[in-house]
């Protein structure tokens, strides 16, 4: 299953969680975003088994003051 996991954060996405989950092998796309005056913006596509697996890998972000919205992709 494919997720886009949105994140909002004071610090760059790519220093977030984005080499775990290269290293996960679950990773297929990453990007940061246009910083708005929420801060710092960015996106990770991931291919995970489940729901459960994509929020566990999402709660491991070493940021505790971020906000995290997880989708599931339409694969057609």
């Amino acid at each position: 299953m494919r997720f886009m996991v949105f994140v909002r954060s004071s610090q760059p996405l790519a220093s977030l969680h984005h080499d775990a989950l290269l290293r996960a092998g679950v990773l297929l796309d990453a990007g940061d975003l246009v910083p708005n005056v929420c801060g710092v913006s960015g996106y990770w596509l991931i291919d995970v088994r489940t729901h459960e697996e994509a929020v566990e890998r999402v709660r491991r972000i070493p940021v505790s003051a971020c906000v995290v919205e997880i989708r599931q992709v339409a694969v057609v």
